[in-house]
């Protein structure tokens, strides 16, 4: 066990789910629920191509429901330039790489990011069912890949992902008959649903993209705040490792005093009004001050009560790495430290920024100082930031 806890509940319209380590929330998922966010991360769906941009060298594609994707031609099957690779009126299956952004000025960012390289997502394995059979790649680093794996490699393409390295045999052999059955539903689908755009499958929710990012092993306790979150987890667990459907570490909330909510535990609602604000007060008496804008998000670190520079700015990187998670903040992100005088205090900056990001779910990476003493930092965008969703929310409760 790595020392988390796992706690999913709703509140005022969305769905979170609180990682929390010795009482400190790390990480923070969140999907609106009514209505649901429209073309979500990793949803799959058969689309029309509807134009052929030669000047973006790019795609726009119809997927019903009044939605349309935008699909570099990178991201296409096939060779060349997009009017190589597509044509219009083609019907293609396609997945969201990215959740459309909102308050941006780029057109194509508006809209969601699509690829026709399809992943269906799993906790030990990830299928790809339009990989050729026996494309395996992995995910673990100089340990032992298990031997099942061996098997797979004539039922389509797979990644196997690093909580499958401890995992039984008979586990991982079981999600890879589920992930192979759902695989040959979703290419089936240009025939069952003919010439009609629409949702195939929908991507995981927030509750499903914590367990496998984080993977099972990693928590003590799965804790749920209503009898249809422990259905959804307990059907999952089915799926996926169906041990943890009768385990201990999996548990219906059941409050201790009259109107006690699951989220009163550890103080994770004002930690999500706090995440609110633009402000954030460190330990070491500095301060950060984080500005999300159309294009970047910018920090910057104050000194404020701080001992020194160096107890400043190291305390600012390690909140930082929490906020940009609690944040869920992708894209470019610009982070003004206090000016530094020595260059190994620069050095050992950046290390700690290398240190503090080398496990980020959101494949962050760090590089470096400008020569404006800026460092550079960007994250890989999946779902919507939680501003995002929060104004969303607001805006259909309204």
């Amino acid at each position: 066990m790595s020392g988390f806890d796992f706690l999913a509940d709703e509140v005022d319209g969305l769905l979170y789910v609180a990682i929390v380590r010795k009482s400190v929330l790390v990480d923070l998922y969140a999907d609106l629920l009514n209505p649901p966010t429209p073309a979500a991360w990793a949803s799959i769906y058969l689309g029309k191509v509807t134009k052929l941009d030669t000047r973006l060298d790019a795609a726009f594609v119809d997927m019903g429901e009044g939605l349309t994707g935008y699909l570099p031609a990178k991201h296409a099957t096939g060779e060349g330039g997009v009017a190589e690779r597509l044509r219009g009126g083609q019907m293609i299956l396609v997945q969201v790489r990215s959740e459309a952004k909102r308050n941006t000025l780029h057109e194509s960012h508006k809209i969601p990011r699509l690829t026709m390289s399809l992943h269906v997502p799993g906790l030990f394995l990830t299928h790809i069912p339009t990989a050729e059979p026996g494309d395996v790649s992995s995910k673990i680093e100089d340990g032992k890949i298990p031997a099942v794996v061996s098997s797979l490699k004539g039922r389509g393409g797979w990644v196997v992902q690093r909580a499958a390295e401890n995992a039984a045999d008979a586990d991982i052999e079981h999600e890879a008959k589920y992930l192979q059955e759902i695989g040959q539903k979703i290419l089936a689908a240009k025939e069952t649903m003919q010439d009609k755009p629409g949702r195939v499958k929908a991507g995981p929710n927030a509750m499903f993209r914590a367990l496998t990012d984080y993977g099972v092993s990693s928590f003590e306790h799965i804790h749920v705040g209503n009898k249809q979150l422990l259905d959804l987890v307990t059907s999952w667990c089915a799926r996926h490792l169906p041990a943890l459907a009768t385990s201990k570490r999996l548990r219906l909330f059941k409050p201790e005093k009259p109107g006690q909510k699951l989220f009163d535990i550890y103080d994770v609602f004002s930690e999500i009004e706090a995440l609110q604000e633009d402000q954030v007060c460190l330990n070491s008496g500095g301060t950060i001050i984080i500005e999300p804008t159309s294009a970047m998000t910018v920090i910057d670190v104050n000194q404020g009560s701080a001992d020194s520079i160096t107890i400043a700015n190291q305390s600012a990187a390690r909140e930082i790495a929490r906020q940009c998670r609690l944040r869920n903040l992708s894209g470019a992100i610009l982070i003004d430290f206090i000016n530094m005088d020595q260059k190994n205090e620069r050095a050992r900056l950046q290390e700690t920024m290398q240190e503090v990001f080398a496990h980020d779910t959101a494949n962050a990476q760090v590089h470096g100082f400008t020569r404006l003493g800026i460092i550079e930092l960007t994250r890989k965008r999946r779902t919507a930031s939680l501003a995002e969703k929060l104004k969303k929310n607001q805006v259909v409760s309204a």
